[in-house]
């Protein structure tokens, strides 16, 4: 049997919302061959990197909060600029994940196509 998986498969699993997809994908029946259209996998690509412009936009907008925070001499500003820098690490971690979720999937469908 052939099941078609469209562009929410691999972004799902990518962002780490579809459980069942990565179950699916890690634990396919021998009966059962995932395949994905290539225009489904265009798509999927094209979505990522629309969520990259985001990703830039709320990085330039973050680094832009903690020069003005930086330039503020007090107790609470200080804990900001950490906590923002603390953000930033983390934000660029999880995009990162996203970047090496979507490659594993990738990689993993293409093997049981």
């Amino acid at each position: 049997m052939i099941l078609y998986v469209e562009t929410n498969f691999l972004v799902g699993i990518a962002k780490g919302q579809d459980t069942p997809a990565q179950d699916l994908l890690q634990n396919t029946p021998s009966s059962l061959r995932l395949v994905v259209p290539s225009i489904c996998f265009v798509e999927s690509l094209t979505t990522l990197e629309q969520e990259e412009k985001y990703n830039l936009d709320f990085l330039r907008k973050l680094d832009i909060q903690i020069n003005q925070a930086e330039r503020d001499n007090s107790d609470n500003a200080r804990l900001l600029v950490s906590r923002l820098e603390q953000s930033r690490t983390s934000f660029f971690q999880r995009t990162n994940e996203i970047k090496e979720r979507f490659d594993v999937a990738f990689n993993q469908l293409v093997r049981k196509s």
